[in-house]
């Protein structure tokens, strides 16, 4: 294989030309033909206008007896990284925007069978962190590829790149014809609501965003291959400088969203100390009950629970402070809890159906629980009445 079948293999422009035109045009050239007679005759064999204009620009417009080959469009290894690294963070983005979106939707219109706060906040905080690692790495990846680029235009046609984008516009297309697909299958069985649009038109919106963006990318790619050599790079469309202005807002508008509404991490460390709490007088009832259900009295204090393993607890104090929780027998199968919380329990927190003595509803400061043993009537089966 001579030098000329090895440009065709490895420069990305020549990537659909098959290597015979490659050394016909090459022929040709050596023997002094116009590029316009090597073009119609190239075109008289069946070959396509595109194909032949290709196969010319493999070699320099010079004013030479030899043909010049152009120079090799080849990826490095720093470009493979780059790319790679630009595309995942990519990725990563435009995921975690679009969980942001979706969490926002389903709170502002939550179905009937909704029940997932803990999710919901979860959810928000794991996007807004994918988004705080994501943005900056791609920004300065965007950043170091657009200066490599200005220094030599060759950059744009890496084959990374090229199957990136081809990849990218693969990905975005599916998940756009499945998007309206799955609109269209919604709108006929009636199911089309208010919370499906939203979703389904941020799927659009971000799918086709990225679309836009490579699309443009590959079709200036095209047009290289007609221009008079790689340095001559035609410009930008204008509203590609909009759409990454409007992609970078709308992801940095999204973090901020998810960053206010799931709190400061001082807050959580406060909500994580008081659901700490909750947890402790929670094992400090369940306890008292089994000592009442062995003893057939309650305990005086929380030190005769340790006398037996079924009673035992392993904590009676305070995580952060230390203070011991304080419990008083008022009666014979009455008693009270006190504990301080530092915070207000959030009013979306979500309360489980057993808990009936509310723990997970309490405000700030000292909070004191009047408890009792549940009657031996209740503890077992609940009686079930057929309606007549």
């Amino acid at each position: 294989m001579d030098d000329f079948s090895h440009v065709q293999m490895e420069n990305p422009l020549m990537a659909s030309v098959p290597e015979v035109l490659v050394e016909f045009v090459k022929a040709c050239l050596e023997r002094g033909m116009t590029r316009a007679d090597i073009a119609q005759a190239a075109e008289s064999g069946g070959w396509s206008p595109r194909e032949a204009r290709n196969a010319l620009d493999a070699f320099a417009d010079v004013a030479l007896p030899v043909p010049v080959p152009k120079k090799r469009v080849s990826g490095s290894p720093r470009d493979a990284f780059l790319h790679l690294l630009g595309m995942a963070m990519l990725y990563t983005a435009a995921f975690a925007t679009g969980v942001i979106l979706f969490q926002f939707i389903e709170r502002w219109l939550p179905a009937a069978t909704d029940n997932a706060a803990a999710f919901y906040a979860g959810s928000l905080r794991a996007a807004a962190a994918a988004l705080l690692v994501s943005l900056p790495i791609l920004g300065l990846v965007h950043r170091t590829i657009g200066r490599d680029a200005s220094r030599d235009p060759a950059v744009r046609l890496t084959p990374i790149y090229r199957t990136l984008a081809y990849l990218t516009l693969l990905i975005t297309a599916l998940i756009m014809a499945g998007d309206l697909i799955s609109a269209i299958v919604c709108f006929l069985s009636g199911d089309l609501t208010a919370r499906f649009i939203l979703k389904a038109a941020t799927i659009l919106m971000l799918a086709g965003g990225i679309y836009l963006w490579f699309s443009s990318d590959v079709r200036r790619e095209e047009m290289i291959g007609s221009a008079t050599g790689l340095a001559t790079i035609p410009p930008a469309p204008r509203w590609r400088d909009w759409l990454q202005r409007i992609g970078a807002a709308l992801a940095v508008v999204s973090l901020v969203a998810a960053l206010y509404t799931v709190g400061s991490p001082f807050r959580q460390r406060l909500l994580q100390f008081d659901a700490s709490r909750v947890s402790d007088l929670r094992s400090i009832q369940q306890k008292v009950e089994t000592y009442y259900e062995r003893q057939g009295i309650l305990p005086a204090t929380l030190e005769a629970l340790a006398e037996h393993p079924m009673t035992f607890l392993d904590r009676t104090n305070d995580p952060v402070t230390g203070t011991a929780y304080r419990y008083e027998r008022t009666a014979d199968d009455t008693y009270t809890l006190t504990a301080i919380f530092d915070l207000p329990s959030p009013p979306d927190r979500e309360q489980p159906r057993w808990n009936r003595d509310e723990f997970f509803s309490h405000s700030s400061g000292e909070q004191l629980f009047r408890l009792s043993m549940p009657h031996k009537e209740n503890r077992g089966n609940p009686e079930i009445r057929v309606p007549k």
